[in-house]
């Protein structure tokens, strides 16, 4: 697998965060124009893509610290929908941690479910297929209002991500370049968290 540099690494975060504001204001006009099910799969293009962020922040923070990587795994991480789907399900419970909410789909127990039912959605929305012994399409199988909800969480999440400012340039160097990612870093190595 392509080892990447710290500066590619930079290039790849500011790049598939682009991409997801663009697939956003897509799925946006696709919603206005009452494309819900085309609105929806867009939306959950850029869910995916948000999901690449902190995989790509993390090979960045190895490089910037010379620490070893795991290209294999990396390039992997950042290709499979199931992956990305369940890193966007930690960055939920996560939120709804920290936040003191409960939402009954986002709890461990129920990962695993949860996770099917996003990638069932993901299908519904994009293929035509039997269900219940009848032929469907994906303008039958999502409304506006699941369209819409889909819209505004993803939407959400990418403002969560703007906050950082690590998509625009020497931003991800600026949040490691300092003697509190240091000593954090080493604190990490020393408990055996990072190599």
């Amino acid at each position: 697998m392509t080892a990447l540099s710290f500066e590619k690494l930079e290039e790849a975060y500011i790049f598939a965060y682009e991409n997801a504001e663009e697939l956003l204001q897509e799925s946006r006009l696709l919603y206005e124009n009452k494309r819900y099910a085309r609105s929806y799969t867009l939306a959950q293009f850029a869910h995916e893509e948000l999901a690449k962020l902190p995989i790509i922040y993390q090979e960045a923070t190895r490089s910037f610290f010379k620490e070893s990587h795991d290209w294999k795994n990396f390039h992997k991480r950042l290709r499979n929908h199931e992956s990305k789907n369940k890193q966007n399900f930690v960055f939920y419970w996560r939120m709804l941690a920290i936040t003191k909410q409960e939402n009954s789909h986002f709890t461990i127990e129920k990962m695993e479910d949860t996770l099917q039912s996003i990638n069932e959605m993901r299908n519904n929305s994009i293929y035509a297929d039997i269900k219940n012994n009848k032929f469907t399409k994906p303008s039958l199988e999502i409304e506006k209002n699941l369209a819409e909800a889909h819209l505004e969480l993803v939407e959400e999440m990418f403002k969560t991500f703007s906050l950082s400012n690590f998509h625009i340039k020497g931003g991800i160097k600026k949040s490691l370049d300092n003697d509190k990612a240091k000593l954090q870093r080493e604190s990490f190595r020393k408990l055996g968290l990072i190599k």
